[in-house]
This record gives structure tokens, sequence and C-alpha cells, in this order.
């Protein structure tokens, strides 16, 4: 995604023709969490069944998942489209959170990769373009349909 980007600009410019309104800051590339782009952080095991229950939907043109290892755990986040229906309950909330599975606020900065080397912050599955992803209430509810499956003491591993 990144093989002829030399700066920051250009790996901006290669997110902006995508359609990820990206912001530079620090020399990195973020992604500020809105009403129009927002992110959903899970379990790595966790979102690699939510990853393929969103494939086998044709309406996606992709599901854009990032992670950055850490050393007791990976998490992986979704971008994804606008939430449809009405506010998520505060229940809804913290049964989520207790699953390991958050949702980032609005103004919460997201970092994107910036090359593809696969240390620091990567993509599982990079973004094709923008437009096309996911919404928060589809990832949710994969989540919260496959939660079930995932061992919680094996979800962070």
């Amino acid at each position: 995604m990144f093989e002829s980007c030399h700066t920051v600009s250009e790996v901006a410019y290669i997110y902006r023709r995508i359609g990820i309104p990206v912001s530079v800051t620090f020399d990195r590339v973020a992604v500020i969490a809105d009403q129009a782009l927002g992110a959903v952080a899970m379990p790595s095991a966790l979102g690699g069944l939510v990853h393929q229950t969103l494939l086998e939907d044709s309406r996606y043109g992709s599901v854009p998942i990032l992670t950055h290892a850490r050393s007791h755990r990976e998490e992986w986040v979704f971008l994804v489209s606008p939430a449809w229906g009405g506010k998520i309950a505060r229940r809804t909330l913290d049964s989520l959170r207790d699953r390991g599975i958050r949702l980032l606020d609005s103004g919460q900065r997201v970092w994107l990769p910036m090359s593809d080397h696969p240390t620091g912050w990567r993509w599982i599955s990079e973004p094709v373009e923008a437009q096309k992803l996911p919404s928060r209430s589809s990832v949710i509810a994969a989540a919260r349909d496959l939660v079930g499956r995932v061992e919680l003491s094996t979800a962070w591993t």
C-alpha cells in the first residue's frame, strides 16, 4: 500500500485518495473518530471471527482492521462507517466492555499504519474505499453474536 511513499504527506495522500479523512500530527497520520468514521476495538480472536462474518456480506468493499501488537495482548481495531439505529444503551456498552469490546468515542484519535512493515501499527485488512465500510452497528452485532464462540480467557492471545 505504501511502497511508493517516502514522506508523511505521501502516506496521507494515499489515505485521502480512498476516502479516509486523515490528519497529520507529530509526523504521524491519524483519523479522528466522529459521526462519519469511527472505530470498534476488540480482542484479535473475536476480531478474526467478526472479520470472516463481515467478509461474507457483499455490501462491504473492504473491512479495514489495524492492530498494534502488545506484549500481553493483540487488539484489532475495525474502521467503521456511521451506526444505524438509535443510541446504544449503557447496559449494552457495559456488556460489550466486559467482553473486551470498546467503541472509540467521537474525538478519539486512531493512529494509522504508515508503512507496509509489520512493526508498530499495521493493517490486518487494508481499506479499499471508505464509502463501503461496515457500519458500527454491523460490527457490534457480529461481535455480540460471536462472542460466545471465543473463550474470554483466551480472547487476549
